[in-house]
């Protein structure tokens, strides 16, 4: 049966398709002398299964045509009044889509695969990201079997790991755009399993504490100690306030440490985009961000300054955060929620506490800037930057 089944399903770029041919007899029933079905899977085991149900669903509806064509075959032997009162309509019925929906790892390849043309990199990144968060908690299965609880369940899971209410937000979106889209594809009602998923006073996330400086002081001390590529980025994330992903992105030739004021430049590179404009910039390198960058520039082999967590062709930023978020939790017991972007909350705070101008600061973090005029000229010399950034380390 499964190898019968097997030979109406044909291969459309990387989708199956289910095909079959309908009966001679029974064309004039239908629109089309053949009935075709996206079965929105490259998988063919998932594929076949579904030509088994519709090949199944087809017979049942050409053996009622052929019953209703017989009993017309009767009736013609009969006066009007003895025809027995059942309808039969000499409309083509209508043929639907398999009602069995495909998995959601089938549905997101459908969705990038369809959706994706033409975005860049980080738009299947953040849909496969989507993926893997619902599968750690509710599994793989149907699309059309997540339920509500299941995406309370992700909000939660979301939370508990301190992501932003932003973050949350828009995995819980993506999710929503997959199904439904795959759902619109079938001919099938959206589901509102995701939809409206309530996110609390706030669109609450827990809010991120920036560093104390003790704390600071003490995590670059055990930095030091340990002293290996882990460490040396979270050295240079507590003195620079760099987000994660471009610490990670830097190369040698972004590392001037030997220029009159030690700097690294943020750009954008092909393995790395920037969040934002205003995150392209000169940040001055002072305190333990200084002792970090010399000992990843002593030892790396290749172009990248952190090759456990960045090649040439991608950043690794999930993997490096969950590494180095469980060390920093570690270290820093009774410290709640202190993760390592609450190092960009500290400089904020260590700027403001030596009086430093905000324009500067938002300079130096790569914040965009609050003021129209502000984005006028070519912005701080990197002299000044280092002299405000001096302050927060001696």
């Amino acid at each position: 049966m499964g190898h019968q089944n097997a030979q109406y399903l044909k291969l459309k770029g990387a989708t199956y398709y289910f095909t079959r041919r309908v009966p001679k007899r029974l064309q004039r029933h239908c629109s089309s002398d053949r009935i075709e079905v996206c079965l929105h899977t490259s998988s063919r085991h998932h594929a076949a299964r579904q030509s088994i149900v519709l090949s199944s669903q087809l017979e049942d509806q050409w053996n009622l045509l052929r019953k209703r064509d017989m009993h017309r075959s009767l009736w013609r032997y009969f006066d009007e009044q003895s025809i027995p009162l059942i309808e039969v309509t000499e409309r083509s019925p209508k043929t639907t889509a398999a009602t069995i929906a495909p998995h959601l790892s089938e549905a997101v390849k459908t969705y990038v695969s369809m959706k994706g043309a033409g975005r860049p990199k980080t738009f299947a990144a953040g849909v496969h990201r989507s993926l893997r968060y619902l599968v750690e908690i509710a599994g793989d299965k149907p699309i059309d079997a997540y339920v509500r609880t299941d995406a309370n369940a992700l909000r939660d899971h979301l939370r508990g790991r301190g992501l932003s209410s932003q973050t949350i937000k828009r995995n819980l979106s993506n999710l929503r755009a997959i199904m439904n889209f795959v759902f619109k594809e079938l001919g099938l009602e959206p589901s509102l399993a995701f939809s409206g998923v309530y996110l609390g006073e706030g669109v609450g996330t827990v809010k991120r504490k920036p560093v104390a400086t003790k704390d600071i002081q003490t995590l670059q001390a055990l930095c030091r100690q340990t002293d290996d590529e882990p460490r040396w980025i979270i050295a240079l994330l507590s003195d620079t306030g760099l987000r994660l992903s471009e610490a990670l992105g830097l190369t040698k030739e972004d590392v001037h440490l030997t220029a009159t004021t030690p700097y690294i430049d943020i750009r954008p590179r092909p393995w790395r985009r920037l969040k934002t404009r205003s995150s392209k910039r000169q940040v001055p390198v002072v305190g333990q961000a200084f002792w970090a960058l010399q000992q990843t520039c002593e030892v790396a082999q290749g172009p990248l300054i952190f090759p456990k967590y960045c090649t040439l062709t991608t950043c690794k930023a999930n993997s490096a955060s969950a590494a180095l978020n469980k060390w920093l939790s570690s270290k820093l017991q009774g410290a709640d929620h202190i993760v390592l972007h609450s190092f960009r909350h500290s400089l904020r705070d260590r700027l403001r506490a030596v009086e430093c101008p905000p324009d500067i600061i938002d300079s130096i973090g790569g914040w965009s800037k609050s003021g129209v005029g502000e984005g006028y000229g070519d912005g701080h010399k990197i002299e000044i930057l280092h002299k405000w950034m001096s302050r927060i380390v001696a």
